[in-house]
């Protein structure tokens, strides 16, 4: 009777014991270089268990990230049947010094329970030191180490796993970059070599200032799949977490001794509709540059001349990466309306090119623009000009003295009727174009100038747009004849007005 009890006592306590809840801390290591992160997991297995709670901070240090996990299983142990869940709770924090991680409790199936306290070291690592494992490696490379500045550098980040391993998250921090103006080229590259699943990613580089650089190492933390026995004798998927880096890189960037507007090598293009217009008819002038070398940095182009109305669309650039050499396209287009004739004038660049060491100099053209039934150039007539006056005077005073005075009194009402006939003809033109505009106001449901603003910039998007645009002129032009939607017209203008 007694070994009857025993056994049944046994019994009942094995069964109470498979049947309690667990919670349990770890962490991926106990000894971290200073700077790393450190991944503490909590993990609650019991059939009712309080939800894991927020934790912000870990002994005063804030914890950058939160992974949540949950699962069920059903199980049946010496007969009895029950639903098991798993919680498990991933935090992420840079400790800063050798600490002590808390003990955390929780209630489960009744009863509160405690992890253990976690006691972390945290050391001074080798500066750039690489840090790896038998699944997993990181490396980054530069295309050079010694660069003019301006000059653009690709960096390539490889990341490498084994074929083999399952990942069931990776997160990636890329090298801080802080003293180059930088941007992640598009095409990452995923290939397999010698048993490996490799990752590429290409950045570009352009270095605000000369000097000695080194570049911060990237990093990542990786969750490989562990199918792993829980209590109560199942199996789960949990994440099993590493902390890799790659070397950190050493950089000279030097300045070129002569003055430039660009470094690379590039050609220049441009391409110009017309140079006979009639008056406030459109000209239109494309601008490009394209080449080898960086044009994110390059600063715009733009153009004034007195008299003339100049809309320009934001220039276009684009860079490709082409067998570790970077070529970059750059285009700017622009229009010209005026009544009288003008000059586009030339723009000129310095290019210094990396590889030759070479300042090259390039210019565009100078446009002489005639306007059929304009002023020329906005010249008054030769009659008030200067030397036809002096000229004139001069001829009088040789033979005829007695009649300067009445030339200087006709002198002063030519002058005083040119005055009076500017003054008539500027009054004149603004309450015909303040006509014209209300005029313009009426027909279209708002100022024709406003949408000609927003939507010349945005012509290349669709053939509706260009024709809108092209239709607004005529109508500016003083064309008859021309029918604009208006319902289109508001539409498109409510479309692209930039947003504030």
């Amino acid at each position: 009777m007694i070994k009857i009890l025993g056994s049944l006592l046994v019994l009942l306590f094995s069964w109470t014991t498979v049947m309690a809840g667990s919670v349990e801390a770890s962490v991926d290591r106990t000894e971290v270089v200073r700077g790393d992160t450190v991944l503490l997991t909590i993990t609650v297995v019991g059939e009712k268990s309080e939800r894991l709670p927020e934790i912000d901070e870990i002994n005063g240090i804030t914890v950058d990230a939160v992974t949540r996990h949950s699962g069920s299983n059903f199980i049946q142990v010496n007969g009895q049947n029950r639903m098991e869940h798993t919680q498990t709770l991933t935090l992420e924090f840079k400790p800063l010094d050798s600490m002590t991680i808390p003990s955390f409790q929780i209630q489960v199936d009744g009863k509160v329970e405690s992890t253990s306290a976690i006691a972390l070291k945290v050391v001074d690592g080798a500066s750039g030191s690489k840090r790896k494992n038998p699944h997993f490696d990181m490396d980054i490379k530069l295309n050079k180490t010694k660069v003019y500045l301006g000059e653009p550098i690709v960096a390539t980040v490889y990341f490498r796993q084994r074929t083999v391993i399952d990942i069931m998250q990776l997160e990636y921090e890329k090298p801080e970059f802080k003293d180059f103006f930088n941007k992640q080229l598009e095409g990452e590259e995923t290939y397999k070599k010698e048993g490996y699943t490799i990752h590429e990613l290409n950045y570009l580089l352009v270095a605000k200032k000369e000097g000695n650089f080194t570049l911060e190492p990237a990093r990542a933390r990786v969750a490989q799949r562990v199918h792993q026995r829980q209590a109560g004798g199942w199996f789960a998927d949990v994440p099993k977490w590493s902390n890799i880096a790659s070397t950190s890189l050493d950089l000279e960037v030097i300045k070129p001794h002569e003055a430039h507007d660009l470094v690379g090598d590039f050609r220049l293009n441009e391409v110009i509709d017309t140079t006979q217009a009639k008056a406030n008819k459109p000209i239109n002038l494309k601008i490009e540059l394209e080449g080898e070398g960086s044009l994110d940095d390059f600063e715009d182009m733009t153009f004034d001349i007195d008299g003339v109305t100049i809309y320009s669309d934001d220039a276009k650039v684009k860079s490709k990466l082409l067998a570790k050499r970077l070529e970059s396209h750059y285009v700017k287009s622009f229009v010209f309306i005026a009544d009288h004739d003008f000059t586009i004038p030339s723009k000129t660049f310095r290019i210094f090119n990396y590889k030759t060491g070479k300042v090259k100099t390039v210019k565009t053209k100078a446009y002489d623009i005639k306007i059929e039934g304009g002023s020329q150039g906005g010249a008054l007539p030769v009659v008030h000009s200067k030397n036809s006056l002096t000229t004139e005077l001069s001829v009088v005073d040789e033979g005829h003295d007695k009649h300067s005075s009445s030339i200087n009194f006709s002198y002063w009402v030519l002058a005083a009727m040119f005055l009076l006939g500017s003054i008539i003809t500027v009054l004149f033109q603004y309450l015909f174009t303040l006509y014209q505009s209300k005029w313009k106001r009426k027909k279209l449901g708002f100022d024709g100038h406003e949408a000609l603003r927003v939507l010349y910039p945005n012509i290349g998007r669709s053939k509706e747009v260009e024709a809108m645009v092209r239709k607004l002129y005529a109508v500016k032009n003083g064309e008859k004849g021309v029918k604009i939607d208006r319902e289109l017209l508001k539409k498109m203008v409510n479309e692209y007005m930039p947003k504030r």
